[in-house]
């Protein structure tokens, strides 16, 4: 092992210790942790991207169009799946481990002149992130929040260059609020006076027809927060997207509106769930002004890809990080376009996500022949006697398998036998499992 490599495995230990969450709120640590670091982000134009599902999707397409067209470009999400440093991206790529190193180095010695033991687990990422970023003079950071946005940590970020809120849906309430008027309004404290923002107006409602609803609740919210604050207010509609034909491996589709026209774009996915964050994503970039070329950015477009997002990892082996109703629903919507007449679903998810509902709907849609179902290596890990009764409950019959490695083996197997489609959703967790099992993930 290099010397290099020491340094950032003691490094990801030691931040591996943290806890994810600190008394004092995330926004707070953020300006005094940036005042320390001297301020980075204010030399970034900075790309603001909040939401309860989508946000990951409409982030990496927004970077890849950026990048596509010539610009440089930070993208930093989460969680990782496989490795840390895919948290924090530069033009496309992982950040490397020694700049990682350095960067953890000058956020350690902040975090030990606010006291010692004052950031959480998500700041250092997020603090690295905004070194690396401003050392490197990149043209435009793609950030995503970590948890809601009024309080979180990037929402230290000031003047941001644009802002992006995605679908609102319930989830995280024993934090964010138990209803969609509450959570949007803790997503819409990302909002800034003078810095535009676009948002999610309609939500999928019946994944069997595809039918739409204008999410009410949630834009009335950004709509008043807008209005008081003082800044322009963009709503993206699903139905802007027409012609949409969904192939064997991609979606050709077209977009419409005031902000983007294109009337051949191609994704690299066969997630219809997609079409609406790569929509949102294109609106918004329209919205930023942005130059932008036509034959580069459907170039982009079409190499892209999110992982663990309906992801193909073999033949007719699909992994989703579906982990809440409102993405269990959109994947349902998928699920039917996948060109095998027998499924197989392997299933796993954690205690604080409303497990019933996603297991109700999961059920009900009738597309899948077999459930297997699993645990996941974490602390939020669910009883597995719990998921088994609320599918017991709503008709359906499971094989429950407690390691992730055995019922991925089985599931395949299984696969196999009926020349069936498999796919693995519930958890981040589930997917990263997998991932590590089969090291699909590259640099």
């Amino acid at each position: 092992m290099s010397f290099i490599d020491k340094e950032y495995e003691e490094a990801i230990l030691y931040i591996n210790t943290i806890s994810q969450f600190m008394k004092n709120t995330g926004i707070d640590r953020g300006r005094v942790l940036l005042k320390l670091l001297k301020n980075p982000q204010n030399k970034l134009k900075i790309i603001h991207v909040a939401g309860t599902n989508g946000k990951g999707s409409v982030c990496a397409y927004i970077e890849a169009v950026l990048r596509g067209n010539g610009y440089s470009t930070g993208l930093f999400t989460s969680p990782h799946l496989f490795d840390e440093r895919e948290r924090i991206r530069i033009c496309g790529e992982w950040i490397d481990k020694k700049a990682f190193v350095q960067c953890f180095k000058k956020v350690k010695a902040a975090d030990e002149a606010m006291g010692g033991n004052a950031l959480a687990y998500f700041d250092y990422f997020f603090g690295i992130a905004m070194l690396i970023y401003s050392e490197l003079h990149l043209d435009y950071c793609v950030i995503e929040t970590g948890l809601g946005g009024r309080l979180d940590i990037t929402n230290a970020v000031e003047k941001p260059v644009l802002s992006i809120i995605t679908t609102i849906s319930l989830e995280h309430t024993a934090i964010l609020g138990d209803n969609i008027a509450a959570i949007a309004k803790e997503k819409a404290g990302i909002i800034k006076k003078d810095v535009p923002v676009v948002v999610m107006g309609d939500i999928l409602e019946n994944p069997m027809q595809s039918t739409y609803q204008f999410n009410d609740e949630a834009c009335a919210v950004f709509d008043k927060t807008t209005a008081e604050i003082g800044t322009k207010f963009i709503i993206f509609y699903n139905k802007d997207c027409t012609n949409i034909k969904i192939g064997r491996n991609n979606i050709d589709f077209s977009i419409f509106n005031e902000y983007y026209r294109n009337d051949c774009v191609t994704i690299k996915t066969i997630a219809r769930y997609q079409v609406n964050n790569c929509g949102l994503a294109l609106t918004a970039l329209g919205v930023l002004g942005v130059p932008l070329e036509d034959t580069k950015t459907r170039k982009a477009l079409s190499c892209t890809e999110w992982s663990g997002r309906m992801e193909l990892i073999g033949n007719a082996i699909y992994i989703d990080g579906a982990h809440n109703p409102e993405g269990i629903k959109s994947l349902i919507e998928t699920v039917k376009y996948i060109d095998k007449k027998h499924k197989i679903f392997l299933f796993s998810v954690v205690s604080d996500k409303d497990y019933t509902e996603m297991i109700r709907q999961l059920c009900c849609c009738k597309l899948i022949d077999e459930y297997i179902i699993t645990g996941v290596n974490s602390k939020r890990r669910l009883d597995m006697d719990l998921i088994k009764q609320a599918f017991y409950e709503n008709g359906s019959m499971v094989t429950v398998i407690e390691d992730i490695k055995s019922a991925f083996k089985y599931a395949i197997k299984q696969k196999n036998a009926i020349d069936g489609a498999l796919i693995c959703s519930g958890s981040l967790y589930l997917v990263g499992e997998i991932k590590k099992e089969i090291n699909l993930l590259s640099t």
